[in-house]
């Protein structure tokens, strides 16, 4: 996957990278299942040792069918090769499902199976794997779904489109090599579209057996040209908003993206393990795609600390990045700024004298950029003046707030939220911690008749109303932050145990939780803790657990946060320099694992960049679980 490891790369890292390559080579195939001009063909990618008798005994199919299929296999089998094999095993169409776990849906004019999984909140994956001897690209009006009822309601929009995409992923990388497959985004239509990929309308429905133009529909999978290199470099580059004048080139499905990676990957001969965890993730990431019929090369580059001299040879002197279709990096502003500005006006040869210029997008992973203003710039940070707009009905004034406070107080969350919530009003309890020993003292002398007042620990009083609660807890330090929890949780089931009322309640808490090592994690769940976060992962996610299962085989390691963002940086932006760039410009949703990406336009105090919206609502549940918004 990396050609080329720049000359200041460590000498540790290149045996890194240069065992990446077998490492993939080791993944296990993942069955996935597809119609291609109404024929069933399982989606196949070759490893080492396969052989076509080895696949035809597998999949109970002819060498010759499987030949037949693949003309590319004329020189016969490779390592890596993505192949399509017939396939023979049918959907039993007379098989019983019970009514108790299944309704049934008649396909209308008009419906596609992405329709279908919105109107039931149904993920792709669960109709497919329900009606396997469906065609998705060409539902046959009058026909009968099969929808799982304990599926209906379970996935959203952006999940659904995910799964559309991937469907499209696996046709495009056995597909025909006339044409490619496109999945119709929302407010594209047969004109925009054949005018995208230099053809005419009537072609465009010619190719996919349409009637007329309505047929194309947000969420179909199209066929499209699939243009020469030359044809569509010749084509109308792709603003990426109506007040950015970023020009980019959309790369052709069989061309190779030529990517750039600036990360301070090692310093003084030892690596730094955070950013050789972000190149790890980035390598699956490509891998992902390269899977998907989408290759690309990949240079290192090792800035160092970001080291400026160093950054600046870069940019004048190697060649592979003044022909880079994007770069990832550096991580620090300041060293970015440079890299932008050479990045809006790359020069690209032409045939006469006169200079013409393409710009590079340039993908910021971490930083929260404060000075920068360039249209070819996206963060993957969520910027800051958008963090609290999922939680702003916490805070409208239908709620009764109550901010705990200690002996310390986190400062800065305090005024963050004390400005999220302007007007409306608000009471403050302090927290004083006592010792359980006299607490017990207390409670004995109250069983011998004694008079004594209620402990400065005991937080019942806050929770005897019937008003619903957000409590904000201000402490700064670990220990304060878990004894206050603590109360809380105690108030609450002390309260239950004596059949008193108890105030429904959440606790808004800091992002900075996340951090400690120590606190009670299961008081995140009996407290209902709310909390904002720049990105989530939850381990019973699947797309997670696959992710981290092929991280763990591939590099022998766990992934930390900074190998999830860089394999979402991978998979949204090699993928979006195929499918254009506009579709992270103009705040379309994505969704690599779990957390989800929106990019606009963005201008700060001194910024103007593509920006990413989207911060993650985390809900801690009383039940256990997790919800994420």
């Amino acid at each position: 996957m990396n050609r080329d490891i720049r000359k200041t790369a460590l000498v540790a890292l290149c045996t890194l990278v240069l065992g990446c390559g077998q490492m993939f080579a080791q993944q296990q195939n993942q069955e996935q299942i597809v119609y291609i001009d109404g024929v069933r063909y399982v989606v196949h990618t070759v490893v080492k040792d396969e052989t076509l008798y080895g696949l035809s005994k597998s999949y109970g199919v002819s060498m010759e069918d499987i030949t037949s299929s693949n003309p590319i296999l004329a020189d016969g089998l490779k390592i890596g090769q993505t192949i399509k094999i017939p396939h023979t095993e049918q959907d039993a169409k007379h098989h019983k499902r019970s009514k108790r776990d299944y309704t049934t849906h008649v396909v209308k004019r008009g419906d596609t199976l992405y329709s279908i999984s919105r109107k039931y909140s149904i993920s792709v994956d669960a109709l497919l794997a329900d009606n396997k001897d469906v065609d998705q690209a060409h539902l046959a009006i009058g026909s009968v779904l099969y929808i799982r009822r304990s599926e209906i309601g379970q996935t959203d929009e952006a999940e659904s489109r995910q799964e559309i995409i991937k469907h499209s992923e696996a046709m495009n990388s056995v597909a025909n090599a006339d044409y490619a497959y496109h999945v119709v985004h929302a407010g594209e239509d047969a004109d925009n579209i054949a005018q995208r990929f230099a053809t005419t309308v009537e072609e465009l429905l010619s190719l996919n057996t349409m009637a007329n133009k309505d047929d194309v529909r947000e969420g179909l999978i199209i066929k499209v040209p699939n243009l020469p290199v030359e044809q569509l470099a010749a084509q109308e580059s792709i603003d990426i908003g109506a007040t950015s004048t970023a020009n980019f080139r959309t790369l052709a499905p069989n061309e190779t993206a030529n990517v750039a990676l600036m990360l301070p990957i090692g310093k003084e001969g030892k690596p730094v393990q955070n950013y050789v965890d972000f190149y790890q993730g980035f390598l699956l990431g490509a891998d992902y795609i390269r899977k998907a019929g989408y290759s690309s090369d990949i240079s290192l580059y090792n800035t160092k600390t970001d080291n400026a001299d160093c950054i600046k040879s870069f940019i004048e002197g190697d060649e592979h990045i003044t022909t880079a279709d994007l770069i990832v990096g550096p991580i620090y502003e300041n060293d970015l700024i440079p890299v932008a500005n050479f990045a809006e006006r790359r020069p690209m040869p032409t045939e006469t004298s006169e200079v013409q210029y393409r710009a590079i997008p340039v993908v910021s992973p971490l930083a929260n950029l404060t000075h920068i203003e360039s249209d070819v710039v996206f963060q993957m940070s969520p910027v800051v003046g958008t963090k609290y707009n999922k939680v702003r009905t916490l805070f409208d004034g239908s709620k009764r707030v109550v901010f705990i406070t200690s002996e310390t107080t986190d400062e800065d969350f305090a005024g963050e939220v004390r400005e999220v919530l302007g007007t409306t009003p608000y009471s403050t309890h302090h927290y004083i911690y006592e010792h359980p020993s006299i607490i017990e003292k207390r409670m004995k002398a109250r069983e011998a008749g004694a008079i004594v007042p209620d402990s400065p620990s005991d937080l019942s009083p806050l929770l005897d109303c019937d008003q619903e609660t957000v409590f904000v807890i201000l402490a700064a330090s670990e220990t304060e932050v878990d004894r206050i929890l603590a109360a809380l949780a105690s108030a609450k089931i002390s309260m239950s145990a004596r059949s008193q009322r108890t105030a429904p309640f959440v606790v808004f808490g800091n992002s900075k939780w996340n951090r400690y090592r120590n606190i009670d994690r299961s008081l995140f769940f009996s407290n209902n803790i709310v909390m904002l976060s720049t990105y989530h992962v939850d381990q019973s996610n699947p797309a997670i657990r696959n992710f981290i299962g092929k991280y763990v085989k591939a590099f022998g390691t766990l992934p930390s946060l900074y190998s999830y963002r860089g394999y979402d940086a991978a998979v949204i932006f090699i993928r979006s320099l195929y499918s254009g760039m506009e579709d992270v410009g103009t705040g379309k949703t994505c969704v690599p694992l779990q957390t989800p990406y929106k990019f606009e336009l963005f201008h700060g105090d001194a910024t103007r960049l593509r920006a990413n919206q989207e911060w993650v609502r985390v809900n801690y549940n009383n039940n256990f679980t997790i919800t994420t918004e």
